[in-house]
């Protein structure tokens, strides 16, 4: 009896310190990118003939991203990690009167902000910035990208192993050089991910 006792103790000692010392954790998540603001007014500069006037949209995209970060700072019901995302959107199409499609690609390292992080459930926020790069057209350009957002991780009977439900949006200037963005007007555009994946935690 005495030894059952002792190692239900070990086991109840040693299972906070196995969480704390996952540290690093690697996430996959899949799901959709769409452009909210992103509008113009249809404008040809090449064409012979313009185009009637109008909105300028851009479609929805399959999306993916991965993530590594790593917790630097723990406060129990909190801990402040450093992550880097990239995310990227394979083909979206631009739906002006010479409709045409374009690739997007972002790493914005971060900084995150994690509430219960040894919990059931635990929420995040985001907050970081870095690049975007866009490619279509037979064109390609590079702008500066900020990304803020946050989701939340569920805890699975797996230790190492979590699902992840996120929300980012990242806000990107507009290449000048990129045909299929040419007839937006703004000079940035929002790219909002919203997706879902899994986490592996180390």
């Amino acid at each position: 009896m005495k030894k059952s006792y002792l190692a239900v103790l070990l086991m109840v000692t040693l299972a906070p310190s196995c969480l704390v010392a996952q540290k690093n954790e690697v996430a996959l998540t899949f799901g959709s990118t769409i452009s909210p603001a992103a509008e113009g007014n249809g404008f040809c500069e090449a064409c012979p003939v313009q185009p009637p006037p109008g909105p300028v949209h851009v479609g929805t995209g399959f999306a993916w991203q991965a993530t590594f970060s790593r917790r630097v700072a723990d406060f129990r019901l909190a801990s402040l990690s450093l992550e880097l995302p990239v995310a990227g959107t394979p083909s979206r199409s631009e739906g002006s009167f010479l409709s045409s499609s374009y690739s997007s690609t972002f790493f914005t390292p971060a900084a995150q902000l994690r509430l219960l992080p040894n919990s059931r459930l635990s929420p995040f926020a985001s907050f970081g910035g870095g690049m975007a790069r866009f490619a279509g057209g037979g064109t390609s350009g590079t702008t500066g990208a900020l990304q803020f957002g946050g989701g939340v991780d569920f805890r699975t009977p797996l230790s190492h192993f979590a699902l992840r439900a996120e929300g980012r949006d990242f806000v990107s200037g507009r290449p000048s050089s990129l045909i299929p963005l040419n007839n937006i007007t703004a000079n940035h555009i929002q790219h909002v991910f919203v997706g879902g994946g899994i986490v592996l935690k180390f």
